[in-house]
C-alpha cells in the first residue's frame, strides 16, 4: 500500500490525552501492562515534558487521516547532549500506510536541524515493525536487557543514532 496523504502537526491543545490514550490502550491490550499504573506514569511523563515544550530543543508532532488523530512521536531535546525520541504510536487505522515514516522523518529533521549528537529511544522486544522503521532510519540497537519500567516484565531495548553513523 502506498503512503496516505496524511496531515502532519505540530502540538495543538488536546494532543496530550490523545497520544495517551493510543498508547495505552495499545501497550495495556496488545502486551499485558498493567493499565492504571502504566496509564499514571505515561500521562505524568507527557504532562511534565509538555511544561517545557517550547524549549528550542523539543518538538511534538501529531498525523492526522481523515480527520481524525491518527499517532503521534515527541522529542524530548531538554538536554543538548541527547535528544530522546518517546511515545511514537499509530492507531490501527494509519498502519502500514508510511505514516509513522512521515513523523519519524519529521522528527529527526527537527534533530538534524538542532544539532543533536545523538538520538535515542527505549523500546522494547516484539516490535518488530517499528523497530524495522528505526532501522531504516538509520538507528542501530545498542543495548537490551530485562526490566519491569513499565510495570511488567520486558525486555528493554534502547537504539541510538548519531550523525556519524548517518552521513549520506
Amino acid at each position: 500500500m502506498g503512503a496516505a496523504l496524511a496531515i502532519i502537526r505540530s502540538y495543538q491543545p488536546g494532543d496530550l490525552g490523545q497520544l495517551a490514550t493510543l498508547n495505552v490502550v495499545y501497550h495495556t491490550t496488545e502486551w499485558d501492562f498493567p493499565g492504571s499504573f502504566f496509564e499514571a506514569k505515561i500521562t505524568a511523563g507527557m504532562a511534565t515534558f509538555l511544561e517545557t515544550l517550547e524549549e528550542p530543543g523539543n518538538g511534538w508532532w501529531s498525523a492526522e487521516l481523515d480527520g481524525d488523530y491518527v499517532g503521534g512521536i515527541v522529542i524530548d531535546g531538554n538536554n543538548a547532549d541527547a535528544a530522546q525520541l518517546r511515545w511514537f504510536i499509530l492507531s490501527e487505522k494509519a498502519r502500514g500506510q508510511g505514516i509513522g515514516r512521515q513523523l519519524l522523518d519529521t522528527a529527526m529533521q527537527h534533530c538534524r536541524a538542532r544539532g543533536f549528537p545523538l538520538v535515542f529511544l527505549s523500546t522494547f522486544r516484539g516490535l518488530d515493525k517499528a523497530r524495522s522503521l528505526y532501522e531504516r532510519a538509520g538507528f542501530r540497537l545498542v543495548d537490551e536487557k530485562e526490566n519491569t519500567t513499565w510495570g511488567t516484565p520486558k525486555s528493554e531495548q534502547r537504539f541510538e543514532w548519531t550523525p556519524e553513523d548517518n552521513a549520506k
